[in-house]
């Protein structure tokens, strides 16, 4: 089987107050998988996650950005400029061989633009001067609308009801 990767190359927004945003962009990897695009994936502020166990061990290419996520962590001036830099250094070496994937998950854009850990310009020069066929998923909530518009899918996940919202906390092998 052989896909025609001229017809790869769209960008992907998976957003929103509900479940579900990274559990969507990596059930769009295993089909990509399945069907032999090569795959690279990058979560940010995750660690000791599920799927990075898994994927490791597949031989995928993963990457993570261990520091806290933002929403679990009030950094003050001082610690978020110090992450700026840290996340600058992680970023240019992540995407250093960007031209050798034909689909890219990066989990967790949109707190970290939301934060200001991640440039909006960054993005815009992502989704500009990623390679023609490479297609590009981001995660995560709180993407503002300018980079929204650049996207051609964006899917809100809408949260109903929650178990966070009854102090059930994430658990191992469901959320995370």
């Amino acid at each position: 089987m052989t896909i025609d990767k001229n017809s790869l190359g769209l960008v992907h927004i998976y957003t929103g107050e509900g479940k579900g945003k990274t559990s969507a962009g990596m059930g769009l990897i295993v089909r990509a998988l399945g069907r032999g695009l090569k795959v690279k994936i990058v979560q940010l502020f995750k660690r000791d996650t599920g799927e990075q166990f898994f994927f490791e061990n597949s031989g995928v290419k993963y990457l993570q950005f261990k520091p806290l996520h933002p929403y679990f962590k009030n950094y003050d001036t001082k610690q978020l400029e110090s992450l700026k830099k840290e996340f600058s250094e992680f970023w240019n070496e992540a995407f250093e061989d960007m031209d050798d994937y034909d689909l890219i998950l990066i989990d967790e854009v949109g707190p970290g633009l939301n934060w200001k850990v991640i440039p909006e310009e960054l993005i815009f020069d992502l989704i500009e001067n990623k390679p023609k066929n490479t297609e590009l998923i981001m995660t995560g909530r709180d993407f503002p609308e300018s980079v929204k518009e650049k996207a051609d899918y964006v899917t809100d996940l809408a949260k109903i009801k929650h178990p966070y919202d009854k102090g059930i906390l994430a658990r191992e092998g469901i959320e995370y």
